[in-house]
């Protein structure tokens, strides 16, 4: 009997670790401007940063304003973009790996991997 309640007392102590997500990066680590280098993506070039504690997203496609002024944040390991007025869909893409600048992500309503590029800061 103690044999089985302590295999029971495994099994569920190992599920309840299997099911906490490890995120491989933290909003800080994302934080910054991206270009992507695949040829998927829900964006061309985006930008992560703070402003007055305020979370901001811009985004631009053909180097042309496309989301301005949008709020971001990491839930559940998924960057999630949402538009200020509702004028855009809320944007869920769960961050896959961040690794030698390179930002994996996958689009779950659409199944599409993307990769971005750190772009460097400039001096």
């Amino acid at each position: 009997m103690k044999t089985i309640l302590t295999l029971s007392f495994l099994i569920a102590t190992s599920n309840t670790a299997m099911a906490a997500e490890v995120c491989p990066a933290t909003e800080q680590e994302l934080a910054g401007a991206w270009s992507r280098s695949s040829h998927t993506g829900a964006f061309e070039e985006f930008l992560l940063n703070t402003e007055n504690g305020t979370r901001t997203f811009n985004s631009w496609l053909h180097q042309v304003p496309e989301l301005s002024a949008a709020s971001w944040k990491v839930e559940n390991c998924r960057l999630v973009v949402t538009s200020r007025q509702g004028e855009y869909p809320e944007v869920r893409l769960k961050v896959l790996s961040l690794r030698k600048g390179k930002l994996y992500l996958y689009d779950e309503l659409h199944r599409e991997k993307s990769i971005y590029t750190r772009v460097p800061d400039k001096p």
